[in-house]
């Protein structure tokens, strides 16, 4: 006899009686009500902690904020909270933006200056590497280029990887040459993983080095170089200074285009309104610009307001940019030759991509100056500094040497099946 039966036996076992299993959720239901009657939770304002900014995911913030017995917050939280806090701006330039929507453009401005400063520029950095030269570092920019025309990347993901690759060189001594390679892909690999809304992947970065580069090693170098930077990954580029400073130079050139826009709104200065030609006529001068390791000694947006002066007016390039005349002057001197190297190519032409929107095809990096071109803007450069008195920075000289191993002979190829 089962105990269900012997319950309706004696009795025991009644219509009413509901299952253990709803009586003991019962009991837990009301025992759980009782804890939250009684835990009330007491939270003291001097225990809050103090707000932390932004994007603390990217960093390790349970390790940055352990301090001593004496609380002292460490440095490199107080770096972080200064490279994306601003309490007041403090401009040393003149402010030349508009009135904005979804920020103070005071701060803004602050921001990007004070990041053009700290992110540092090194132009002698070659003389802590024996083996590698300024002519090397030019073939492996004009390399990855090509490599960003035929990936379909955009220009701040090649000028992003270049900030790497000179910071990295910078703060690293004797790196041999066969190295050299594998840095430039490996900066690129990072900086498309930021800019890129679909990045490639690692097996198609190792593709288009030959063979030279494997997956693994591009993995490992991507640590090392990451270490050596700090994780500091956001600088102001001359491309995002030249995209900001067209982009005033068409509010002021259209005044009336800017008289129908509402007060506070919140799309103002943030959707591109200037021409794509013009941005790529001073684009094609920055990228040749680029090449020059002497381009170093100038600040990135020095350099983007410079190639505004040659281009287009020295007075909207210092309207634009906050700088004088006078600020510029050594940079304008500097970058003559490669303005009128530039100038004897006659006008850039826009290229077309088939998987690219039509509005965006100017923010693609493309092949548009080489080696050659550079030679003649360097040996012009010589040419102007042997018969004038003005000062500018040293021009680096032209060796033979390659960089190894040398770019690979099918990027028709290559260019068919990524661009198809």
């Amino acid at each position: 006899m089962s105990q269900v039966q012997r319950r309706l036996k004696n009795g025991s076992l009644t219509s009413r009686t509901k299952p253990a299993i709803l009586r003991t959720r019962k009991r837990k239901h009301s025992e759980n009500e009782d804890e939250r009657q009684v835990k009330q939770p007491r939270v003291d304002s001097t225990e809050m902690p103090e707000p932390l900014g932004d994007v603390t995911s990217s960093l390790n913030v349970d390790k940055e904020r352990s301090s001593g017995s004496d609380g002292a917050v460490p440095e490199n939280w107080l770096k972080f909270r200064g490279l994306t806090c601003t309490t007041a701006p403090q401009l040393s330039r003149k402010l030349p933006l508009p009135k904005l929507g979804w920020a103070d453009q005071g701060q803004v401005w602050a921001l990007m200056c004070r990041k053009d400063r700290i992110y540092p520029r090194c132009p002698n950095y070659l003389a802590k590497h024996p083996s590698l030269q300024a002519r090397m570092r030019a073939i492996l920019l004009d390399w990855l280029t090509e490599v960003c025309e035929v990936f379909n990347f955009h220009r701040e993901s090649y000028y992003l990887a270049t900030d790497y690759i000179d910071r990295y060189l910078a703060c690293t001594e004797d790196v041999p040459k066969q190295q050299l390679q594998l840095i430039g892909i490996t900066c690129l690999f990072i900086s498309a993983k930021i800019e890129e809304i679909y990045p490639r992947n690692l097996s198609e970065f190792a593709y288009v080095t030959d063979g030279a580069c494997l997956e693994n090693e591009i993995l490992e170098k991507e640590l090392v170089i990451l270490k050596k930077l700090n994780w500091d990954l956001s600088p102001i580029t001359s491309n995002t200074w030249l995209s900001t400073y067209i982009q005033l130079a068409h509010d002021i050139s259209q005044p009336d285009a800017m008289e129908g826009k509402e007060e506070g709104d919140d799309h103002g200065f943030v959707f591109p309104r200037y021409s794509p030609l013009a941005f790529v006529q001073v684009a094609r001068l920055l990228d040749l610009c680029t090449l020059e390791i002497s381009s170093l000694s100038f600040t990135s947006s020095m350099i983007a307001a410079t190639a505004m002066c040659h281009v287009m007016t020295p007075e909207l390039a210092t309207t634009v940019s906050g700088f004088s005349l006078d600020d510029l002057k050594e940079c304008y001197d500097w970058m003559a030759a490669f303005a009128i190297t530039v100038h004897e190519m006659g006008p850039v032409q826009l290229k077309t991509f088939s998987k690219v929107a039509q509005d965006d095809m100017h923010n693609i990096q493309t092949h548009s100056v080489d080696l050659e071109t550079l030679e003649r803007a360097q040996i012009r450069l010589s040419q102007i500094r042997s018969s004038s008195s003005r000062k500018s920075p040293e021009v680096s000289e032209v060796p033979v040497a390659m960089l190894t191993p040398p770019k690979t002979d099918e990027k028709a190829r290559m260019v068919m099946e990524y661009s198809g």
